[in-house]
């Protein structure tokens, strides 16, 4: 009783805002989406979003954190357990309840050594979640069953090195290599400004064969005993533009480490202001503000275009003789965001009062007049 007394205090207080954003695998919102959350309901807009209020933090309690349960019909439901302690943004992909075969057969180093009863652990290629282990038949062969438009890889016995990227409804063949000849890969990531980045991904692609790496606070990785071959290197990081570059692995020239250098530029939107009034297009300041900070200050007439890096800003726009108006916008690479504000006009009040005139201004004007009749008639 003590402890549903507390969790009765805990609901009741003011708390932590949780919004979700459920996408398709294809990275489409999805309108419709019943998610129950913290014995609350919400369901998501057009743009695949709910918001759940004053969410309380559970972490210290019996029960740790929220219950979360995903629904759409014709998707796979989603289920999850978390505490919040802070205003979080939380994004969440539905996979197709109709599913596929994903079959292969598995080699070490070459196609005539079959590798029978060895473990593929199965990975969500978008999330990194696991999924599934399978061990190979005496014939190195395996098969399971999936959504069909989840995308996969998998990762043979210890080899965690070797990614395996996987196509369903089609016979995949893995041939891992166990040996060979190698070099280790040094690959150093800056901005455009020469600064070191750190927590790039970086991704080594040959065939269905893939090798992964994160730089560290020095904006480097290191990708150890890579065959020599031709590679796609493919390098993301959050609010830059994804690089996509072909090498050629070899033998080091020197401190037996095969390096390479890269740049990222930032990632960047557009995003198109419209500022009207009854139908008609105005004259406006536009104020942009990110995390509370002005960024712009830029003066619109009727329209605008305005290129900015991505993430989510604050909209302000102000005329002379009309209300202000304001925004929140999300702005994702690559897109031209439409913001329209409809302005109306301020509501003025007039207000007419009317003042006495001092009885003594009176009687000095009354005073005034008489003074000048008795001059007048003297004077005649």
């Amino acid at each position: 009783m003590k402890w549903l007394f507390l969790l009765g205090i805990l609901l009741l207080s003011p708390g932590s805002t949780v919004v979700f954003i459920i996408l398709d695998s294809d990275g489409n919102p999805v309108e419709g989406v019943e998610i129950y959350f913290c014995a609350r309901k919400a369901v998501t807009d057009a743009e695949g979003k709910a918001v759940f209020e004053n969410i309380p933090d559970l972490s210290n309690t019996p029960y740790s954190g929220c219950t979360l349960e995903i629904q759409k019909e014709g998707y796979l439901t989603v289920t999850d357990a978390f505490a919040v302690t802070e205003d979080v943004v939380l994004t969440y992909i539905l996979y197709s309840q109709v599913t596929a075969t994903l079959s292969g057969v598995v080699y070490f180093d070459t196609s005539d050594n079959a590798a029978p009863f060895v473990a593929v652990r199965i990975y969500d290629a978008v999330t990194g979640e696991p999924l599934q282990t399978i061990l190979t038949d005496d014939q190195g062969r395996f098969s399971l069953e999936l959504s069909v438009d989840r995308s996969v890889y998998a990762v043979v016995s210890d080899y965690d090195d070797q990614k395996f990227y996987l196509s369903l409804e089609k016979e995949e063949v893995l041939v891992v290599s166990t040996k060979g000849i190698a070099a280790d890969v040094e690959i150093s990531v800056r901005d455009t400004e020469r600064r070191l980045l750190e927590g790039v991904v970086i991704r080594l692609e040959s065939g269905s064969v893939t090798y992964e790496g994160r730089t560290d606070t020095k904006g480097e990785a290191v990708i150890n005993t890579v065959p020599h071959g031709e590679y796609t290197v493919i390098l993301e990081k959050e609010g830059y533009t994804t690089v996509t570059q072909e090498v050629l692995v070899t033998s080091p020239e020197r401190d037996g480490v095969f390096s390479v250098d890269f740049v990222l530029e930032r990632a960047t939107g557009e995003i198109l202001v419209t500022v009207l009034s009854e139908g008609e297009m105005l004259s406006a300041t536009l104020v942009i503000t990110a995390e509370g900070e002005e960024i712009a200050h830029i003066p619109v007439e009727g329209e605008e275009i305005i290129t900015l890096e991505t993430g989510t800003y604050t909209l302000e726009v102000s005329a002379r003789g009309f209300e202000p108006a304001k925004r929140q916008v999300l702005l994702l690479e690559g897109q031209t965001k439409p913001v329209d504000f409809e302005l109306k006009k301020t509501q003025r009040t007039v207000k007419v009062t009317s003042q006495k005139i001092p009885v003594e201004i009176f009687l000095l004007g009354g005073a005034g007049i008489i003074l000048i009749l008795v001059i007048y008639f003297w004077k005649r």
